[in-house]
């Protein structure tokens, strides 16, 4: 199981354009280090898992087969570099030291493919006479001929950089777009915060420049999803957390979606509910407090990422009655700051909204749109189907299996979870695919990364219990 989970991480994701021989190193050491078993356990049952994987996924890229002695090779060295960190490890004076040292090596060497794989990817290394992401970022989208939201976010950025103030940037955009009749937003959530748009005025006034500062965003969450799963269990596991987390920011640092505002506020929240575990298992106010900025920061960067925060206040009735207070104020404070920032940024719109366009537009949820939002990740995630929600209803259980111990924090991340995804049942957006008119699941990225950064939690409960 930890070698196809990794082996899904790794071969579509995050060295699918690098040498293919690094791949079953990294598969192999992270497997041995997650599983804990001696050399020639890990040796063995690494060889066995890449057997099975490269029949599901095969780690070859470029469309063609591979031969037998290619196959062998891959699985031999993954193998190999399973029993040699397995067999270091066993050695070690200080065996949970060596563990913590280890995890911090890998996810530091994933961080550092995460950024090689994009680089090489968004200049086009991986197919070649194709248009890239960096020449689609490097070209203002012309006024009328803006098919998406990504074309408004990017205009946006152009226009600014060019001194249009914000919201006559993002007024202009819609009011040239015939696809969207002239039409103003349909509601003041139509118009995205401006705190992101204002952050990209520090880069130069090239859209490619865009993905490098969400790499940093990328690597925060990154570190925030070890920095959960290494709180909540063992850090081993929680190099897989990271490693699902970096695939999953892989995939929109490489794609159109780096201009939307959802990826980069969610590395904020992960950072944030990083810190509220913490703040929670220490009970430490200070870090309290910090968990409660970072998650406001997140929420002013996307709205919508405000629950975390109601979420959390709501926790407080959890505590003894004498700490409710205490453990409310940052929450409040935070609230009340948020709606001053968002009357304000309502104020700015000034009533330009086109309420025609609005009803039932938020009434189109429905299975649809909660499977498309779980799958959103897949197409990296070795293309293996329903991988990525399999992972999520894992991270589900992980925070479900805290519940008993740490009922606080158990109760908070299922609900951090789960609420979004009962949400999507009801409601959703009328925005579908112009070609094959498919629902959009872009909204995955305001809840999957929480879940996959929790799944070791359950992995690691079920290795113990298991024979």
């Amino acid at each position: 199981m930890l070698v196809l989970i990794t082996h899904c991480c790794v071969v579509f994701g995050l060295i699918a354009l690098l040498p293919v021989w690094l791949a079953p190193l990294l598969i192999g050491g992270i497997a041995a280090l997650a599983s804990r078993a001696d050399w020639k356990q890990a040796a063995g049952g690494t060889f066995v898992g890449l057997g099975v994987a490269i029949l599901l996924a095969p780690p070859w890229f470029g469309g063609s087969a591979a031969g037998t002695a290619e196959a062998m090779m891959f699985i031999v060295l993954g193998a190999l570099a399973a029993g040699v960190v397995a067999w270091a490890l066993h050695k070690a004076t200080h065996r949970n030291n060596a563990e913590w040292w280890t995890a911090i090596g890998f996810v530091a060497v994933i961080i550092a493919l995460m950024w090689a794989t994009a680089a090489a990817s968004n200049r086009g290394d991986f197919v070649a006479n194709e248009p890239t992401v960096n020449d689609w970022l490097s070209a203002k989208p012309a006024l009328g001929a803006t098919p998406g939201d990504r074309d408004y976010f990017l205009r946006v950025f152009y226009d600014m950089h060019d001194g249009v103030p914000y919201y006559e940037a993002y007024i202009k955009v819609y009011r040239a777009d015939p696809l969207g009749e002239f039409r103003l937003p349909n509601g003041v959530p139509g118009y995205r915060l401006p705190t992101l748009f204002y952050l990209w005025l520090l880069l130069p006034a090239d859209g490619a420049a865009i993905p490098w500062l969400f790499l940093v965003f990328a690597t925060l969450a990154v570190g925030a999803a070890f920095a959960m799963g290494a709180q909540l269990g063992p850090p081993r596991l929680a190099v897989l957390g990271a490693l699902m987390v970096a695939t999953a920011y892989l995939s929109i640092a490489t794609s159109s979606f780096v201009v939307f505002v959802d990826g980069w506020a969610m590395a904020l929240t992960l950072a944030g509910l990083a810190l509220f575990i913490t703040s929670v298992r220490t009970a430490s106010t200070k870090l309290l407090w910090a968990a409660m900025w970072v998650m406001l920061l997140a929420a002013v960067f996307r709205e919508i990422l405000i629950y975390p925060m109601l979420l959390a206040a709501a926790s407080v009735v959890l505590l003894p009655k004498g700490q409710r207070l205490k453990a409310l104020g940052p929450w409040l404070a935070g609230l009340a700051i948020f709606g001053m920032i968002y009357a304000a940024h309502a104020l700015a719109i000034d009533g330009r909204i086109d309420k025609a366009g609005s009803v039932g537009f938020w009434m189109n949820g429905g299975v649809a749109h909660l499977v498309s939002a779980l799958r959103f990740f897949e197409q990296l995630f070795a293309g293996a189907p329903w991988f990525v929600p399999i992972m999520v209803l894992v991270g589900l259980a992980g925070a479900a299996s805290l519940v008993r111990s740490q009922l606080r924090l158990g109760l908070f991340l299922v609900a951090t979870i789960a609420s979004p995804l009962i949400t999507f049942l009801v409601l959703g957006s009328g925005g579908r695919d112009l070609i094959t008119g498919a629902v959009g699941g872009y909204w995955g990225m305001l809840v999957v990364p929480i879940a996959l950064a929790l799944a070791p939690v359950a992995i690691g409960r079920a290795m113990v219990t298991l024979p």
